[in-house]
């Protein structure tokens, strides 16, 4: 019996995911101790001794979102493997998040710290941030640790690039049915080309590997130099956690991978979606 065109999608998705896996590092948040030197999202960051907090436009100092003590990123080869990695935002109902590409490092900033001094002593960072209240809109409810386990995953059907991958193969195996985009081709098809049963999977929070969106990849060729997901926290609203991203949504952190490997984190596309 001859393949169904559901079947032969279903193939090039498969076909996709397989000729795109990359290593990944999963992160799992707990509510066990930890402090300004660990992997963790909220609470107090590390700050090195004389270092300034980063602060908004106004000098309002920002929230730390989270921050990725590198080396539990030793298993990742174009990531930094020493040094603190460190996502800020602000206290508004948009997270600080302009939804620009680019997006300006005003109400957000993204730091690394190329070495850890470890004599920093915890009370003095305290004692800068004592007079920084909760967060009235955060998508972090309090300090949780992060863990990391090494994992891989081939691109994910919200990633711009499925669509074009995808179509390719379509176009050049049923040229009477070319399509320029998924709306082209048979809603019939849905399942199969974007198989959510798979996806399930990817909800989750992590560095490198390929992003997950509620909505939709705010990336496209034209800004097709942002190809690394640089870090993806999740919503996680289990107990003693806390984390929510407006309405059960996630958030993603981009960068290119050469200025990755350049330690250069000065151009970054951060964006989140909910439901």
């Amino acid at each position: 019996m001859a393949e169904s065109r559901n079947d032969i999608a279903a193939q090039f998705r498969e076909e996709i995911i397989q000729s795109t896996i990359i290593p990944c590092a999963n992160m799992r948040i707990s509510d066990e101790p930890c402090g300004i030197f660990d992997s963790k999202v909220g609470g107090l960051p590390y700050l090195p001794q004389g270092a300034k907090p980063p602060v908004d436009p106004k000098g309002k100092k920002l929230y730390l979102l989270a921050q990725i003590n590198c080396e539990d990123l030793s298993e990742l080869s174009d990531f930094p493997h020493k040094g603190m990695l460190q996502f800020f935002i602000s206290d508004d109902d948009l997270y600080g998040c302009t939804f620009t590409v680019p997006s300006p490092q005003e109400d957000w900033k993204v730091i690394y710290y190329p070495e850890i001094d470890r004599t920093v002593d915890p009370s003095a960072i305290a004692a800068i941030y004592a007079d920084q209240q909760k967060a009235e809109f955060s998508p972090v409810d309090h300090e949780c640790k992060m863990n990391f386990s090494l994992s891989q995953e081939g691109l994910t059907t919200g990633d711009y690039r499925y669509e074009r991958m995808f179509l390719k193969r379509w176009n050049e195996t049923f040229p009477e049915d070319a399509a320029e985009d998924f709306f082209d081709i048979d809603t019939e098809l849905y399942d199969a080309i974007f198989d959510e049963s798979h996806e399930i999977t990817k909800l989750c929070s992590k560095v490198d590997g390929y992003p997950y969106f509620t909505q939709f990849d705010p990336r496209s060729e034209e800004s097709s130099r942002y190809d690394t997901l640089l870090f993806q926290l999740d919503t996680d609203m289990r107990k003693g956690i806390g984390v929510m991203w407006g309405d059960a949504g996630v958030g993603n952190f981009f960068i290119n991978r050469e200025a990755l490997k350049r330690l250069d984190f000065s151009d970054v596309l951060y964006n989140w979606d909910c439901g």
